[in-house]
């Protein structure tokens, strides 16, 4: 009997919550399923996305939204929603 490696390994995700005000709300936001390593900087660009998102669906009246942020550091496409929470 031969043992046999498996055919593919499983990759590592990371996720990254966080909460801000925007236009007088709080705002939470989240997001999931990406591989790049979550440096402070990805941390700080996630962070500043998702705010300019929400603030750009509230002034046109929405209250929850998907984010969907191009890190050029490593040029993944990284995707989350947020939503107001009060």
């Amino acid at each position: 009997m031969t043992a046999t490696a498996p055919t593919s390994a499983a990759t590592k995700t990371n996720a990254h919550t966080g909460q801000a005000e925007v236009c007088a709300r709080r705002v939470s936001f989240e997001y999931w399923g990406f591989t790049s390593e979550l440096t402070d900087d990805l941390k700080a660009e996630l962070d500043r996305h998702a705010e300019e998102r929400a603030k750009s669906c509230i002034v046109d009246g929405y209250t929850s939204g998907e984010l969907n942020c191009f890190y050029v550091g490593t040029d993944e496409e990284i995707r989350g929603w947020w939503a107001i929470k009060s």
